[in-house]
């Protein structure tokens, strides 16, 4: 995926453009769900992404501290970049696309781990690639629930029935 000719420069503004698109994807999850827990999961997830954020853009400030960051344009897909096209979505989608770009990330942050020289870079690609693995199993982990039980993220109680089940159900059994 990283070709030759990509920088350390170019690819810690790719690390760093990938990280913030995630910050507003996970904060707008957070919003969408009624569910304090998942809330707070998103939430969480934000806060660690905005870690990583600090971390590449102080990485970036000592190994080229003449050159002003300029970050590069949005790789997310067309439907999650634009904030307020995003709320309109289902869940589901938003979940499926998140888990798409993290894969990406994390090819991505594997191959600058192959082909940047420094060991401290190669450790921190590393490190980014294994938070990226992290975040998709546990975006995975939510898909999978809400496509179970679809009330998951509703805050209610996911695993019961349906009221308009229950009723139709009740209706049948008087007849």
């Amino acid at each position: 995926m990283v070709g030759e000719e990509i920088t350390a420069l170019e690819a810690l503004g790719i690390a760093i453009r990938d990280l913030v698109d995630a910050q507003e994807v996970y904060k707008d999850l957070a919003a969408m769900t009624e569910n304090e827990l998942h809330r707070d999961r998103f939430q969480n997830l934000y806060y660690e992404e905005k870690k990583h954020e600090q971390l590449l853009r102080k990485m970036y400030s000592e190994m080229f501290p003449e050159v002003e960051l300029v970050l590069p344009p949005s790789r997310l897909p067309t439907m999650l970049i634009d904030s307020k096209e995003r709320k309109s979505l289902d869940i589901k989608d938003i979940l499926k696309s998140a888990i798409n770009e993290h894969k990406i990330s994390r090819e991505f942050y594997l191959d600058c781990a192959e082909t940047v020289i420094d060991l401290s870079g190669k450790r921190m690609f590393r490190f980014l690639a294994d938070m990226k693995f992290s975040h998709m199993a546990m975006l995975e982990a939510e898909l999978e629930m809400i496509e179970k039980y679809p009330r998951y993220f509703e805050g209610q109680k996911p695993w019961e029935v349906e009221s308009r089940l229950r009723t139709e159900k009740i209706k049948r059994r008087d007849k």
